[in-house]
């Protein structure tokens, strides 16, 4: 070969092409060994990226060495960007390769060295062996490398590289480093398999042992092989290679999982546990080998009360209204708001007294919230507007097949779903004789049995009736059971009428004109004096069911917000006859007592915020957005005392 020529069919087209590239990348062949060498910090961080490459390469460099070991020859690891990891040789001919780089920490490749092994093995990604004068760099011709890349699928992750002597190249050697090399990719492949399989097998054992559900793993006999904690927890720890029929009862259909290979979910199963007889939802399905066969099955169980939970919590099973959603000022309303405040700590029954349309049921969510099962859910029934044939399905709860219509799949009642929580029965009163029976046999045992079922279930919620009836005069007409009317009448709430509660006919008013008008999206700018004279003089029958009805009808005809007597209905100003306690106040000619009744107004609601706030007067002048000075001025104004007597 010429200066700056090839002879061509002298040099093989790898070698010429990298020699090119050399050329090219401005080589100097004359001293292209002398590069740098990472520092020890440096080092040590490369090789703890690559350890794994690095412990599994060395198991196979040292079987590599085993072959030529006293024969001159070295075996070296490379990165797939050229760093030598690792060298494995005699110290003679370590010692002489050190004299040329060849050490850890030294980067080989074609671009800084010129032809050679490892680094135009890395452009080529392939093997190749590079023997004397075909290396680029003069320094390096009295050597030989055979070099091949190491893959991770398709990505290179480095080279094995052996080198020795070029008088002693020989066309095998290259064949030794290839078997190697793969041997290395194999090995690798392997462990990285283990690995992801490793961490497969601990995210399901972490999932299988943090799950909320529980679950049970059984051989293909049936033998439980494995539960989780919380299947611990109800089934004990003695459960391990029994059968699971012995859990899940003989008509639990396992069979259908393990024989004939078919899944069930969500069947209803009742269990024996160390806690006592469970009631759960079990989803069961088998396991497979890679050949189809049934090797065993995993079952699934979900307590049935912790189902219920969450149907109620996002089913709108909840009680809103609050004591403070309680508007009323007039005496009697807030007695019964006192009794139903002490109510709610009780664990007693309550039983409210009230006509239609006084908010009864606005009496049991308050209790209820305020009570120590607020966080349970709320649950109502209204007894009246039921047929008396599917009350007991209703608050029994039945089984498949119970009764014509009847849910396939059976269907809890309301005292399962209320469990841990409030059960509000409206309208108790009008409740058939022979269910008054089997409500008071729950009352008694708290216990309760579906409809077509001879299973018991444990129930445990609270009981508020409402009623518009006299109970006791029930009772003596035998149509309400003593018994029951004792049960049930513990704690007795009586909500007055709207037409007993004085004034506040007009607070609700107020009170119920701003928030109609927000939920219909209109703004009352003014009301027509005499308005307010017509709802003071209504006897109001139905009470604040009506209230709110006629409130929403003048909403819906008023102009521009403006409220006229002309709005009012037929039956609100026919009601001249019914005139009564605030007939005068409203009188155009005698503002002095319509003075009186604002004073007495604005009274009741300083006497409500002491109660509210415990006396405290920052937060009730806050509340009321006056000074503190302005306050104590009112109070002594309306002859309140700080430390007033509210029970």
């Amino acid at each position: 070969m010429a200066a700056g020529t090839l002879n061509e069919g002298v040099v093989r087209p790898e070698i010429r092409d990298s020699w090119i590239r050399s050329y090219e990348a401005g080589v100097n062949s004359r001293d292209c060994y002398n590069q740098s060498i990472l520092n020890h910090s440096k080092m040590n961080a490369l090789l703890d990226a690559r350890r794994d490459f690095v412990n599994i390469a060395k198991h196979f460099m040292a079987k590599l060495y085993e072959f030529v070991k006293g024969s001159g020859f070295m075996v070296v690891l490379s990165d797939e960007r050229g760093y030598i990891l690792e060298t494995m040789g005699d110290n003679d001919i370590l010692k002489v390769a050190a004299n040329v780089n060849i050490v850890k920490g030294s980067r080989w490749t074609e671009d800084k060295n010129g032809t050679c092994g490892i680094g135009t093995a890395i452009v080529l990604k392939k093997a190749i062996q590079v023997s004397g004068e075909e290396h680029y760099c003069r320094n390096l011709k009295t050597w030989t490398c055979s070099a091949v890349p190491i893959f991770d699928n398709d990505k290179l992750i480095g080279t094995l590289q052996m080198s020795g002597p070029s008088h002693a190249a020989h066309l095998h050697t290259l064949g030794m480093v290839v078997a190697g090399a793969e041997a290395i990719q194999e090995q690798a492949k392997a462990e990285k398999s283990n690995r992801q399989l490793s961490v497969l097998n601990d995210s399901l054992s972490n999932i299988f042992n943090t799950m909320s559900d529980g679950a049970i793993i059984v051989n293909k006999d049936g033998l439980i092989h494995q539960i989780n904690p919380v299947a611990k927890q109800m089934l004990g720890n003695k459960v391990i290679g029994i059968s699971i029929e012995d859990i899940l009862g003989e008509n639990s259909t396992i069979n259908r999982v393990l024989v004939n290979r078919n899944e069930y979910i969500d069947k209803e199963i009742m269990m024996d546990t160390v806690i006592g007889r469970l009631d759960a939802m079990v989803t069961a399905k088998p396991i497979k080998n890679e050949k189809g066969q049934v090797t065993g099955g995993v079952i699934f169980f979900n307590p049935l009360q912790k189902v219920k939970k969450l149907i109620n919590r996002f089913g709108g099973a909840r009680a809103t209204f609050k004591f403070k959603d309680i508007i009323g000022f007039h005496e009697s309303m807030r007695s019964a708001i006192r009794t139903a405040y002490k109510a709610a700590a009780s664990v007693s029954n309550v039983l409210i007294y009230g006509e239609s349309g006084t908010g009864k049921e606005l009496f049991a969510q308050a209790i209820h919230n305020q009570s120590p099962r607020h966080k349970g859910p709320f649950l109502a029934l209204n007894c009246a507007a039921l047929p008396r044939d599917l009350i007991a399905s209703e608050l029994f709860g039945y089984t498949r097949g119970a009764f014509t219509g009847a849910s396939p799949h059976g269907r809890p009642g309301k005292f399962e779903m209320a469990s841990d929580g409030t059960l509000f029965l409206d309208e108790i009163g009008d409740m058939p004789l022979d269910q008054q029976t089997s409500l008071l046999r729950v009352i008694q045992e708290k216990k309760i049995t579906r409809l077509g079922d001879d299973k018991m279930i444990s129930v445990d919620c609270r009981i508020i009736c409402a009623t518009h009836k006299n109970l006791q005069q029930e009772v003596v007409a035998g149509n309400f059971r003593q018994d029951l009317y004792y049960r049930l009448n513990v704690v007795t709430v009586s909500v007055p009428p709207l037409r007993a509660r004085g004034n506040d006919v007009l607070i609700l008013f107020d009170h119920l004109l701003k928030k109609i008008g927000k939920k219909l999206g209109v703004t009352i700018k003014s009301v027509q004096p005499g308005v307010r004279e017509y709802f003071a003089r209504y006897n109001w029958p139905g009470n604040v069911r009506e209230l709110e009805n006629i409130i929403e009808k003048i909403i819906n005809v008023a102009d521009d917000g403006k409220i006229y007597i002309s709005h009012l209905p037929a039956e609100l100003c026919s009601e001249h006859s019914n005139t009564h306690f605030l007939s005068d106040a409203f009188s155009a000619s005698n503002e002095g007592k319509m003075k009186d009744l604002l004073a007495e107004k604005e009274r009741q609601i300083i006497l409500d915020l002491l109660l509210k706030y415990n006396g405290n007067i920052s937060q009730i002048a806050k509340g009321m957005s006056v000074s503190r000075n302005t306050l104590y001025r009112k109070m002594r104004l309306y002859n309140i005392n700080k430390g007033y007597n509210f029970n």
